[in-house]
């Protein structure tokens, strides 16, 4: 076969490669802080998100927080949804808040119980939200000291790897966050809060820390349409090429 035949089969096999992927994909999260002083019962993230593995970006994050405090004393651990069901669960429903670490290499995200981010305390400066301006603030809510100022908000701050599906490292897993300035996760003036020493110089309000957190799956990246129709083209045109090969050999 002359090297420009050679050429042309090189070429059109490369078309039948294995078609580029969809690079956004949906996946499932559970986030955990430990709650020393609510044990057995610990306060859990559990959400979804979608994720987009070109850009790096999260969208769409939503879920519920458990309320440590809240549920019966007689709490058996091991049933229901996280072994957690019967304590309330406030519905996070509002990513207001999402940036790239390239340090941590990934990606974080927030999502709210309101529509806005008003969560701490800026009597003493800070962005009202952040778990640094949390601890700054000594978990004190968005409004203080009107009882009717606060606006009862509630956020978990999650981490995304540069691949989702990669367990986190403990550096990562120090970052995760939550607050809940809610009713039921109010003591007094103070918002129940989960941060770690290692990510922000303090554990939450009620000791409580990140744990870990998993992520799954729930849709699979599929080829993007116009390259599986490039990808037919080329199967056609290297079976044609093939078959003149064999009529001229």
């Amino acid at each position: 076969m002359s090297i420009l035949k050679k050429s042309v089969v090189v070429g059109l096999m490369a078309l039948v490669t294995t078609p580029a992927m969809a690079t956004v994909s949906t996946y499932n999260v559970t986030t955990t802080w430990f709650e020393p002083d609510t044990q057995p019962k610990n306060t859990y993230f559990v959400g979804s998100f979608t994720y987009d593995s070109a850009t790096k970006t999260i969208t769409g994050l939503a879920g519920q927080l458990s309320e440590a405090m809240t549920g019966s004393t007689n709490y058996n651990p091991g049933t229901g949804v996280n072994g957690a069901d019967d304590m309330t669960w406030l519905s996070l429903n509002h990513q207001l808040v999402s940036w790239y670490d390239a340090s941590l290499g990934g990606t974080f995200a927030a999502t709210f119980k309101n529509t806005s981010t008003n969560t701490f305390w800026t009597g003493l400066g800070g962005n009202g939200w952040s778990p640094a301006s949390g601890v700054a603030a000594g978990g004190i809510y968005y409004g203080f000291p009107s009882a009717k100022g606060n606006p009862g908000n509630a956020y978990a701050l999650i981490f995304v790897p540069d691949n989702p599906l990669t367990a986190l490292t403990q550096t990562q897993i120090n970052k995760l966050a939550y607050a809940d300035c809610a009713a039921g996760g109010m003591m007094g003036a103070t918002c129940m809060t989960g941060t770690s020493v290692s990510g922000y110089g303090a554990v939450g309000t009620m000791s409580g820390y990140p744990l870990a957190q998993t992520i799954s799956a729930v849709t699979v990246p599929v080829p993007e349409p116009e390259s599986y129709a490039m990808f037919m083209v080329g199967v056609g045109l290297l079976g044609l090429a093939i078959r003149q090969k064999r009529q001229i050999g």
